[in-house]
């Protein structure tokens, strides 16, 4: 569980770790990570900063050794950042966030797809947005590697059909954590997340579309062109960065 300090990965950390199963969770701030694992029983840790390429080839390595088999791979880790693309600084911006938002799971799942393909059963759980169907213009790193991800789950999918591989992509809408904190509309509950996640993996399903995500799917297909206005409309009341 990449990301499973805090927010969405730790709620769905706490639902995995229910269910039975040991979750290692990987993230930058080790602090962090140690304070979920004395809080959580079944938890190990380990450190990386997954927008490094050197960082993600230790992790793959690290975990390769270990003697514990791995059957899910899941891909949470990511930023969000409000910023224009005239900025100084967009292009900086725009490196790191394509850096961990689709290079790591690209990297994490392409390596690691040997070991998920040689166990009896097995899932990667990618972890995209509602926002694939109408992206915020003020955040356009973000959008564009989410949709990027989506593109890359969907063709991972196709690839491995005939296998005991389950590719899985979680839609969020917007969750209240501290990825979103700067945005004042309606937001769920991690915990909810992490329930309609579990609840897909029981039942088979590719998409996860939890809460407004359904909506805006379904708007998305209807009327595209409003449900992107309208979005924006109220993100551009975000100040950029």
């Amino acid at each position: 569980m990449t990301g499973g300090g805090t927010g969405i990965g730790l709620a769905i950390t706490r639902a995995l770790v229910q269910a039975g199963a040991h979750v290692t969770i990987v993230g930058r701030d080790l602090a962090r990570l140690d304070k979920v694992r004395s809080e959580l029983a079944n938890v190990s840790t380990l450190q990386a900063d997954l927008a490094v390429k050197t960082e993600r080839e230790r992790l793959v390595a690290e975990v390769s050794s270990q003697d514990r088999p791995l059957d899910l791979l899941i891909n949470n880790a990511g930023i969000m950042q409000y910023f224009a693309l005239a900025d100084d600084r967009a292009l900086d911006r725009l490196d790191t966030e394509l850096a961990l938002d689709l290079h790591a799971p690209i990297h994490l799942t392409t390596a690691l797809l040997p070991h998920l393909l040689a166990r009896p059963e097995a899932a990667i759980v990618n972890i995209t947005t509602g926002l694939i169907y109408a992206p915020f213009g003020n955040t356009p790193g973000y959008s564009a590697a989410k949709a990027g991800l989506h593109g890359f789950t969907r063709s991972l999918r196709w690839q491995v059909r005939n296998t005991n591989l389950k590719v899985v992509e979680l839609m969020p809408p917007a969750v209240d954590t501290n990825m979103t904190r700067r945005y004042d509309g309606s937001k769920t509950d991690a915990a909810s997340i992490a329930k309609a996640l579990m609840q897909g993996l029981a039942n088979g399903v590719d998409e996860v579309r939890p809460g407004q995500t359904k909506a805006l799917y379904a708007m998305s297909r209807l009327a595209p062109a409003f449900i992107f206005r309208a979005l924006n409309k109220a993100v551009d009341k975000t100040p950029l960065d």
